[in-house]
């Protein structure tokens, strides 16, 4: 009905007549209760929902205005006529989002008409979200675990607000539906695979929610762990919108234990402390591994340290004295669930050694005097023994070893050195190279030159003398270790006769060479002897094996009967040579032709006539030759010449020379390079007799093989000659083979083949 309509009435009469009246009918406007829909629902804190309130009313302009108590909100209106009822619509839908604090509230929707008021309401009852609580708590992504052992989640929350009264923690397996319990102290319904084997760690009022689990199995690997901590059960809250998942701690179970980190932490050197460490991780503090370190003594530390949250690490440090022995250490772990682990470290302890020290340097010295020199070196480990080495290797040196601790040790060398003007200035060095390193140490060289004081023969008997002259060099060289003669020559009246030759070192006055071999020193026995004719005037004296110490001087005396004789100038100084001279080689050509002869000779001076040093070539000789000659007071000369043929092989080619010295321990070596050329050419004048005349015979066996056959096709081919009977027909192998017919080996043979035989013949016998 409308507001305002007008009602009229009309009467139809018999016979046509009709009547009408009509009037004006004013209706009233009217509306229903407010309903909000849904009437009771739980909102869950948060999270959207679609809450509409809906006015009914009789009069379309009779349309209210809806407003919500929540007017912050976003909400939407419109109108609409209810199909068949006479009635409108007005619907207000608002997208309400609760709130923690809207809990307990009313939500409450008013429509204001024109002509009045009214309004309705639900309560609120709000699930709060996980995400909106009071607290929060932490705990690691993952956490490795190896099976049999424990593992500690380590868990720490906090409450933004003061902490409620009657809290309690419980830890949840995550899944996608429900909430099985890992950890439930309340209500103790476990699931399970963790029933018996989780508790917790710490104290829950110190905000410490961590969960133990002791024993880890395979089937707990890839598990995710969630806590909860509130006094309300986690069922009284909602997920939507949140997943545990991001909170989880997913457990990596293993079956094996990764092996120990095993360091140096202080480098092993015998005789000194040093400290190796070996570490493991595990997750389990209550129940950490058990080490063993064996392969060297000492004293442990173990320590632990948390690596990250639920990962410690324990680490257990040994110091020991390295000694040379100590080859390796091993490190063995053993774990709770009964997993082992080893790791072998090479320890590769270091050998030390202290400087070297040149304990007598020589000081100032004479030409040809020997000084003995020690260098001496202390070192650790037997195996690290050294070579000392001097600059001057041709001088002799003893080594001696001596143990002075354990693992220590020193070693010296004594070096016999034998000093030349030529060293003055320089540098003695010693070195010891060990197979790391090495030490050095030196002294200065003054050497200085031997200078004869005139007058200083002495005499060694205070009695009577008759007083003579005698010649003897008042220095000169020897080679050490092999012999040296000392010339001597006097002069005597006729009647004068020498009985008995006394040499004696003027030092001391110490007997050198006796008729009596007891009289003589020790040090000189069997070693001293007169080579020349006394009755002749030649007093010269061999002195062999000479040693670097054997300067002298060395003086002559002699005795005739009981009449005694000193000598004025028969004191010589011998100055010794460590190492020979080197050989002096003749030239030769600069290139040679392979099979010529060369001539080449070869020399070098000695102080040992008797025994004159040896030569020998490293090429065969054809002819040799050796000569001696004087070359001063005491010195002479050898001299090898050879004359040898160059073999084959081009190109460089070294022609040595070397003299071996008396006793065979010293020699002397000299090396010249030849240039060889022609050894192809040489070859084939070797051959060349031999291989023209075979050549020439097998080229007039091809040229007479050659005629004969030309005329046989010749003769095969002429038409007017009668074909040769069947029975005497032979074949090549035939005609040179001896097989032949008696009547045809009776025949002569054609003349042009004689001719060819007599010339074959010729060629050969020319």
């Amino acid at each position: 009905m409308k507001q305002d309509e007008t009602i009229e009435c009309t009467v139809q009469h018999h016979g046509g007549k009709r009547a009408s009246t009509s009037t004006t009918i004013r209706a009233t406007c009217s509306f229903l209760e407010l309903s909000i829909s849904p009437p009771s629902t739980e909102f869950l804190e948060g999270v959207a929902a679609t809450v509409t309130c809906t006015a009914l009313y009789t009069c379309p302009h009779y349309a209210p205005t809806l407003t919500w108590n929540y007017a912050s909100m976003p909400a939407s209106t419109s109108t609409s006529e209810v199909s068949g009822q006479a009635l409108w619509k007005t619907v207000s839908t608002l997208t309400f989002t609760s709130a923690a604090k809207d809990h307990g509230k009313q939500l409450t929707c008013s429509a204001q008409y024109s002509e009045g008021r009214t309004e309705t309401s639900i309560p609120l009852r709000v699930k709060r979200n996980m995400l909106s609580l009071d607290w929060s708590f932490s705990t690691p992504e993952s956490l490795p675990g190896l099976k049999g052992s424990c593992i500690i989640i380590p868990c720490k929350f906090s409450y933004s607000k003061s902490k409620p009264d009657g809290l309690q923690v419980i830890w949840y397996l995550y899944q996608s539906k429900g909430y099985p319990s890992v950890y439930n102290q309340k209500e103790g319904n476990i699931i399970s695979k963790f029933a018996g084997i989780t508790s917790l760690i710490g104290s829950v009022s110190e905000g410490n929610c961590s969960l133990k689990i002791d024993k880890l199995e395979m089937s707990h690997n890839k598990d995710r762990l969630y806590p909860w901590i509130d006094k309300d059960s986690i069922t009284s809250f909602h997920s939507q919108g949140h997943s545990f998942i991001d909170k989880s701690t997913q457990l990596e179970v293993s079956e094996n234990a990764e092996e120990p980190q095993i360091i140096l932490i202080v480098a092993p050197k015998v005789g000194v402390e040093s400290k190796v460490s070996c570490t493991v991780r595990h997750t389990c503090i209550t129940a950490p591994p058990v080490f063993t370190l064996s392969g060297i003594p000492g004293t442990d530390r173990v320590t632990d340290s948390q690596v990250s949250d639920g990962v410690w690490e324990r680490t257990v440090e040994r110091t020991w004295t390295a000694e040379e022995q100590h080859k390796s250490v091993e490190c063995n772990v053993a774990y709770p669930g009964g997993q082992k682990a080893r790791k072998e470290l090479q320890l590769n302890v270091e050998c030390l050694y202290e400087e070297i020290t040149m304990i007598n340097p020589p000081g100032e010295m004479i030409e040809g005097t020997a000084r003995s020199v020690v260098c001496s070196v202390t070192y650790s480990c037997k195996k690290n023994k050294p070579s000392i080495v001097w600059n001057f290797p041709d001088m002799l040196s003893t080594v001696k070893t001596m143990e002075i601790t354990k693992d220590f040790y020193n070693i010296s060398s004594n070096l016999t050195f034998i000093g030349s003007l030529g060293d003055n200035g320089k540098k003695l060095k010693c070195t010891a190279e060990f197979s790391k390193g090495e030490t050095s140490a030196s002294a200065d060289l003054k050497i200085g030159p031997y200078e004869y004081k005139f007058g200083e023969d002495e005499p060694f008997d205070t009695g009577e003398l008759q007083v003579r002259e005698a010649d003897v060099p008042h220095s000169f060289s020897a080679l050490t270790r092999s012999c040296v003669v000392i010339p001597c020559s006097f002069q005597s009246k006729d009647h004068e006769l020498m009985t008995r030759g006394i040499w004696y070192k003027r030092s001391g006055h110490s007997i050198v060479f006796h008729n009596e071999r007891n009289s003589v020193m020790d040090h000189f026995k069997d070693r001293t002897k007169l080579l020349g004719n006394l009755h002749e005037g030649d007093c010269s004296m061999e002195i062999d094996d000479i040693k670097p110490f054997d300067n002298g001087p060395f003086c002559f005396h002699a005795q005739r009967e009981s009449v005694k004789y000193r000598f004025n100038n028969s004191c010589a100084f011998i100055k010794m040579k460590a190492s020979p001279d080197k050989p002096v080689m003749s030239a030769v050509p600069a290139e040679v032709t392979v099979g010529s002869t060369v001539s080449v000779s070869c020399s070098v001076s000695h102080t040992c006539s008797s025994h004159p040093p040896e030569f020998s070539w490293s090429v065969p000789k054809i002819t040799s030759q050796v000569s001696d000659s004087l070359i001063q007071r005491g010195v002479w000369q050898r001299t090898s010449t050879i004359t040898f043929m160059v073999a084959e092989g081009d190109g460089a080619r070294n022609l040595a020379c070397t003299a071996t010295f008396w006793r065979g321990k010293q020699q002397g070596k000299n090396t010249v390079t030849l240039m060889v050329k022609g050894t192809s050419m040489h070859q084939f004048q070797k051959v060349a007799p031999v291989a023209f005349p075979v050549t020439l015979l097998l080229m007039s066996l091809a040229v007479v093989l050659g005629v004969f056959l030309y005329r046989k096709m010749k003769r095969a081919n002429d038409p007017l000659r009668p074909p040769p009977r069947p029975e005497k027909r032979r074949s090549l192998w035939d005609r040179f083979s001896r097989r032949y017919p008696q009547e045809d080996r009776e025949k002569p043979p054609r003349p042009e083949k004689q001719y060819v035989s007599r010339l074959l013949l010729s060629n050969w016998t020319n």
